[in-house]
């Protein structure tokens, strides 16, 4: 009987320290989140007092102020602090392996806070460790590439009004025929957390040469410079890869005598640059009704292309204005114009 007993009191002992240890580690896990909580609570607390440090139309554009703009000068702060948040909630979610496993009671926090703050986070990446910047920029805001319909097309087509000059767009009924033709897509961006399309892409493919024609390519001001165009432009390339010889794009040529939208074509090249596409030597012109339009026109290569033969380049401008540019009807004459000057382009 006294066997007995003791064995009892001794399972009852170790349930105790069972139980015991189940809720001091539960503390523990209740109390390493409080610090968390306040912090949050009171980043919160700030932004009801400034709600403009909490806008996305004017988080997202911050960079364009000047540095002594005191508005710059708050919500440089304050993003740093709630990004800072977000770090810290990356560390502790971690398992004792490394593992990341975001709970469902952060995942709406880390989400809102880098929607509205990831532009200052691009801009100021170098302040937060490897591990962490892998994350941001991996998992937490990688696009993934949709094949539009006509629907989306004719949502998209006010954006489209807005990004594109008026003499270098195309009819809503023009691009709906373009793509009933099959060899014309719409490609949508879509952000895989936010699930929302935060940009898109027209590309024509000629097939028979392996060749994309990048027509139009956009990203929704509030996510612009912030890393997606050059997601959505490299992986429009990757979606194509086999066999691909590479994509041409036209771009604007700056405009020397409107100082502000001068410094913006500017850019755009330089973005293109960035991403490996090379200016070809062709006095190149964008057919329309009212003209040739004179534009730099770019080539992207692939890693195996050293050589680009005029006959080609010729062959791929062609098929181009004689598939998307059919509203045009002098387009033959606005390509004679500077057809003598495509010579074969060399790659490095």
């Amino acid at each position: 009987m006294n066997t007995y007993i003791s064995i009892v009191s001794a399972v009852i002992a170790f349930m105790s320290v069972g139980i015991s240890l189940y809720l001091y580690r539960q503390s523990r896990r209740d109390t390493s989140y409080l610090d968390i909580d306040k912090h949050y609570l009171d980043l919160l607390k700030i932004g009801l007092d400034y709600p403009d440090l909490r806008e996305y139309t004017k988080t997202s554009l911050f960079y364009k102020l000047d540095d002594e703009d005191d508005y710059k000068k708050r919500y440089n702060i304050y993003a740093y602090m709630c990004w800072n948040l977000v770090e810290t909630i990356y560390d502790r979610q971690k398992d004792r392996k490394g593992q990341f496993k975001l709970s469902e009671t952060w995942l709406p926090v880390m989400l809102e806070e880098n929607r509205l703050h990831y532009t200052w986070y691009k801009h100021n990446i170098r302040l937060f460790k490897a591990e962490f910047q892998r994350f941001v920029t991996g998992e937490l805001n990688d696009i993934t590439i949709v094949k539009g319909d006509i629907e989306d097309l004719k949502r998209l087509y006010t954006n489209f009004e807005r990004d594109f000059p008026q003499n270098e767009r195309k009819s809503l009924e023009h691009l709906q025929m373009l793509m009933q033709k099959k060899k014309y897509k719409l490609l949508l961006a879509k952000h895989r957390v936010f699930n929302e399309v935060i940009g898109y892409a027209l590309i024509y493919k000629v097939e028979e040469l392996k060749i994309l024609w990048l027509d139009y390519m956009a990203i929704d001001e509030i996510y612009q410079n912030a890393g997606y165009g050059t997601l959505l432009f490299n992986k429009i390339l990757n979606s194509e890869k086999k066999g691909l010889v590479g994509m041409f794009l036209e771009v604007e040529i700056p405009d020397a005598n409107n100082p502000e939208l001068c410094k913006e074509q500017e850019r755009r090249i330089k973005f293109y640059e960035r991403l490996g596409s090379k200016r070809l030597t062709i006095n190149y012109e964008l057919p329309t009704n009212e003209g040739g339009v004179p534009l730099h026109l770019y080539f992207k290569p692939t890693s195996n292309i050293r050589v680009l033969p005029k006959d080609q380049i010729k062959d791929v401008i062609s098929s181009t204005f004689n598939y998307i540019h059919t509203d045009v009807k002098n387009r033959d004459a606005i390509f004679s114009r500077f057809d003598e000057s495509i010579s074969d382009e060399y790659f490095e």
